[in-house]
């Protein structure tokens, strides 16, 4: 069974019709606004949703009552391909009975604590998309080119870290 309605694609071609027909495109503006709850526990607002972010107990301060930011930082990334992932497979009229994104990253933990002269950062970035699908090998990878080219969080992140990515098709690797 897909996890994607490809019934969607008059109603999405005539989305992208409309805006490629339009005068001016306006920028998105997505937007959070957060605010400290006490020490690291933080609460965000964002299209009518709430959700905190907390350090674990483990850290001065912590309680340990939600997930922490850098999580959300990279659940961000994974969401937003996965997002790119269903649009263009809805275009291309492609099924996915699985569509999942799975980010690991390393930092240097003395950035976060003013243990070393350079800017805290991410060393790396790596991420695993697995699909399940009928469609043939040359669309497939014509999926995974347009996912990861029309991501902005993809596009952001390839320009400032070493991000690596790799797909896993029914099980088996695709080469890229």
């Amino acid at each position: 069974m897909s996890v994607i309605d490809t019934t969607l694609r008059e109603r999405l071609n005539r989305r992208i019709e409309g805006l490629r027909e339009a005068r001016e495109i306006k920028p998105g503006r997505p937007s959070v606004e957060t605010e400290t709850i006490r020490n690291y526990h933080a609460r965000a607002r964002a299209d009518g949703f709430v959700f905190d972010a907390d350090e674990p107990v483990s850290k001065v301060g912590g309680t340990g009552t939600a997930p922490r930011p850098l999580r959300y930082f990279l659940a961000g990334f994974a969401f937003c391909l996965q997002a790119q992932y269903v649009r263009n497979a809805i275009r291309m009229g492609i099924d996915l009975d699985e569509l999942a994104v799975d980010v690991e990253s390393e930092i240097d933990r003395r950035g976060g604590l003013g243990l070393r002269d350079e800017p805290a950062d991410f060393e790396s970035i790596s991420y695993t998309t697995t699909l399940g699908t009928d469609a043939d090998e040359s669309e497939v990878r014509e999926l995974v080119a347009a996912a990861e080219s029309r991501c902005y969080v993809h596009g952001t992140l390839s320009r400032a870290v070493d991000l690596d990515g790799t797909t896993v098709v029914n099980g088996s690797p695709l080469d890229r």
